[in-house]
């Protein structure tokens, strides 16, 4: 467990830099810049492997380390994740593949396949005192996609009713737009929608605002909208992001912890975005990839490309230049380690994390069929 006491021995000055996990041209479920390979599809493997690993708790795992620094840090810190539903309960795949493990582990073969008769059920509550109750009990809120304007679904996130959801959509007319927001109102979820990809997580005109209130804001639960301004490359300098992001009423502001990659936010920066254009506190939320890295971190060794080190594998499947990591390796949590701690010494209200569901490439890469 690397944090919450960091007990790797890192030196944990604040950087000269502090830069997003990845660069952001698109978000999971909106963008598919690198799809699967052919070689990927086929995934023809001479030899099963002995032991699978169990993807979704080293994420899970990540996550919480994450999480239990900034709760000791600051306890109002506010979690939101996207997407990443698998992870609140204890899956019907982490199920089959101790099936898995446990059948090649007695017989050397999986002759044995009635553990994969899980796969299909449906999931339960977690168990208290389980590391999935306890990340369920952790997260602030979820974003999901598609709520409304596509196939998204909740999942059993229920499990935690006081669990946010946050719904991102992308709606194919106006008028799908409109019901989305007549939806989000009627069911009380904040809703992130747009009509034109090309506008998404870059524009604040575009995003309509919902629910404007002149109510100081804390917590998610708090909240009636929200802004992603994840992409600030339509400005050309950090005073006029800070000035337009400064002269909004949203409730949520994400944005990512550096301006251009490279230019960090001052405290003044950081105060003057926390409030809304009304003179009403907001949440400003800093992203963070957890599983991708890329060229424009301020972390990226020049020396860096995919093999090498061994734990950066393939594309990232949303940003062109990006690379998924083998998250569970411990020099990349020692990364998200130093990285996590100068978004909360910069003084973000909270994290919104991305990249979770890059577990998914690893599961299908190791099949349990």
């Amino acid at each position: 467990m690397l944090l919450p006491s960091l007990k790797y021995g890192i030196t944990l000055m604040f950087l000269s830099a502090l830069a997003a996990s990845a660069a952001n041209a698109g978000m999971y479920g909106f963008s598919n810049v690198n799809p699967y390979t052919s070689e990927e599809k086929i995934l023809d493997m001479k030899y099963l492997p002995m032991q699978i690993r169990n993807y979704r708790s080293d994420m899970r795992e990540n996550l919480q380390m994450l999480i239990d620094y900034a709760h000791e840090n600051n306890p109002d810190f506010q979690i939101i994740t996207h997407e990443g539903q698998e992870l609140l309960y204890r899956s019907s795949w982490e199920d089959a593949r101790d099936g898995y493990n446990l059948s090649r582990l007695k017989k050397g073969s999986i002759e044995d396949t009635t553990f994969l008769s899980r796969e299909n059920e449906i999931p339960k509550q977690p168990k208290p005192e389980t590391p999935e109750y306890k990340y369920l009990h952790s997260v602030d809120a979820v974003a999901i996609n598609n709520l409304f304007c596509g196939q998204g679904q909740e999942q059993n996130i229920t499990f935690n009713n006081n669990l946010g959801r946050i719904s991102i959509d992308s709606c194919p007319t106006s008028q799908a737009l409109d019901q989305a927001i007549v939806r989000s109102v009627f069911e009380k979820k904040i809703l992130y929608a747009f009509e034109n990809a090309d506008n998404a997580f870059k524009e604040i005109a575009s995003q309509p605002l919902i629910n404007d209130s002149a109510k100081n804001v804390y917590q998610v639960s708090e909240a009636r909208n929200i802004l992603i301004m994840t992409d600030d490359s339509n400005y050309s300098s950090k005073d006029k992001f800070v000035e337009d992001i400064s002269h909004n009423n949203y409730d949520i502001i994400i944005i990512k912890p550096l301006f251009a990659y490279s230019q960090r936010f001052s405290p003044e920066d950081i105060h003057r975005m926390k409030f809304k254009k009304n003179g009403s506190r907001r949440l400003l939320i800093a992203e963070m990839n957890i599983s991708e890295t890329s060229p424009k971190d301020y972390f990226w060794k020049r020396q860096w490309e995919i093999g090498n080190p061994s734990w950066l594998v393939r594309k990232s499947f949303v940003t062109p230049e990006a690379v998924i990591t083998q998250y569970w390796n411990e020099e990349w949590r020692k990364i998200i380690s130093k990285h996590f701690k100068d978004i909360i010494t910069t003084g973000f209200d909270g994290v919104f994390f991305t990249g979770i569901q890059n577990h998914f490439y690893f599961e299908d890469q190791t099949p349990l069929e």
